[in-house]
């Protein structure tokens, strides 16, 4: 877990290699309710990303991306 320049909560999931961006509400009382539904939409948003992307062994790549080496 950490957090976001714009002051979001970032959650990893290092199996998937995804990040989960919740945003922090302003009162602090609904934080909670917040990670609460946090998975719920997670589950949702995984499904359109392999829609789009079809990642291969849980790694995600997109088709027109390019490779640069540094």
């Amino acid at each position: 877990m950490g957090c976001a320049p714009a002051g979001e909560l970032l959650l990893v999931h290092r199996e998937q290699n995804l990040l989960l961006r919740v945003p922090v509400p302003e009162d602090l009382g609904d934080l909670p309710a917040a990670l609460e539904d946090a998975p719920r939409a997670y589950g949702a948003q995984r499904a359109a990303l392999k829609k789009q992307f079809a990642p291969v062994n849980r790694h995600w790549a997109e088709a027109s991306a390019r490779a640069h080496r540094l």
